[in-house]
């Protein structure tokens, strides 16, 4: 079952790899438990840790991605670093030692997001560009070859690249025009495209532009459209497509028509996803109680977690006002304080967008934003407040 860590409520992103966690706080600081042999909790030693522990002093840390036996990050000034195991040069940094604090990959500082796989990575910079680097046995960097690179490689000459998840030994991403691309390994169909073999390009899965975010898993993928349906595709011997059956598929298949999916994880072979409701649901392989419903049997349907639902009160704050909620264009802020800064946050944990004020009354445009779940970071004069809204 669910178990609170620890008893702080600061917490901002959070992202699991095979055996180690990362998580954010709301101060921007670093933090790190689970397996450390590789180094992959960053804190300059290779000794596990079963609490979370703090890694460095910065207090700059924006999003986290938890790979096999490896982490990636970057910083609010779009610096990317990474750390752990480096077999394949999946940290990027040019060579294939492994560390055990993060290291700088490079020295651009317009990354955006990054995904780590088993031994491969994905990132985009802030101006659509895909990048790829790691091991490239099935394809899964996307640069046409099946050759690895230990440094970051950019892929094809697109800019309308949006949104990215690596899976194990595949790749998955959104355009901005709302279109599906899978390349790499496909031996179980988790590319979608309806054939069982690899791509080390990226190819457009069916000819829908309705793709909203997705998730890639162990040899399978999951997504949610724009209409918050939920689909899967790919392999299922536990039943992680949550579909009904343990059958494999290499197509988009539904998974729920309910129109309120709102996010996605897929793990090895386990499946979790949130509803708008706050209402959290798992589904797949449970030999290790890591659907949390109290049991150790596998689900081949999405099965509720008891556990405390999100509802507007738990990101309310008292002395703050927002209108309108939902929002289509506009939303206002009206505060008993001085409002500094906003940050509107996205569910990855990205700031999307930052402003500086000197008011108590702040409007802000959402007219370019995507539909879907945000949180705004109200920093005042006397403390900081996390609301979240929806853009309709």
């Amino acid at each position: 079952m669910p178990i609170q860590v620890g008893a702080n409520a600061n917490w901002q992103s959070i992202s699991a790899g095979i055996e180690h966690t990362l998580a954010i706080k709301t101060d921007g600081t670093l933090w790190a438990w689970g397996r450390n042999d590789y180094g992959m909790l960053g804190d300059g030693t290779n000794l596990s840790k079963s609490i979370p522990t703090q890694i460095g002093t910065s207090t700059n840390w924006q999003s986290i991605s938890a790979g096999d036996f490896y982490s990636t990050a970057i910083k609010t000034d779009g610096t990317l670093w990474a750390w752990g195991i480096n077999f394949s040069g999946q940290l990027g940094d040019g060579t294939t030692i492994n560390k055990n604090i993060p290291t700088q990959i490079g020295t651009a500082m317009n990354w955006q997001s990054v995904s780590a796989g088993y031994s491969h990575t994905i990132a985009l910079k802030n101006n659509g560009t895909l990048w790829a680097w790691g091991g490239n046995y099935y394809g899964q960097l996307g640069d046409g070859t099946n050759f690895g690179n230990i440094s970051p490689i950019q892929i094809g000459s697109g800019t309308n690249w949006q949104m990215i998840s690596a899976g194990s030994t595949h790749s998955t991403a959104i355009k901005s025009d709302g279109t599906l691309w899978a390349w790499g390994e496909n031996n179980h169909g988790q590319l979608g495209n309806g054939t069982f073999t690899n791509k080390n390009s990226p190819i457009q899965i069916g000819f829908g532009s309705t793709w909203h975010i997705i998730a890639s898993g162990f040899y399978y993928t999951l997504a949610i459209k724009s209409d918050f349906t939920l689909w899967s595709w790919g392999r299922n011997y536990f039943g992680q497509l949550g579909d009904g059956t343990y059958v494999d598929k290499n197509t988009p298949t539904t998974v729920s028509l309910d129109n309120n999916w709102e996010n996605i994880s897929a793990a090895e072979d386990h499946s979790l996803a949130l509803k708008s409701d706050g209402s959290l649901y798992s589904w797949g392989y449970n030999y290790f109680g890591q659907l949390g419903d109290g049991t150790n049997v596998n689900k081949v349907l999405p099965t509720t977690i008891s556990c405390s639902t999100l509802n507007v009160s738990t990101f309310e704050d008292k002395t703050l006002v927002v209108f309108p909620n939902p929002v289509k264009t506009v939303v206002n802020l009206h505060a008993q304080n001085t409002i500094l800064v906003t940050e509107i946050i996205d569910i990855n944990g990205r700031i999307m967008k930052s402003t500086k004020h000197n008011s108590n009354e702040v409007t802000l445009n959402l007219d370019d934003f995507q539909v879907g779940l945000y949180f705004i970071k109200v920093i005042t004069n006397i403390g900081n407040s996390i609301l979240k809204i929806i853009k309709e």
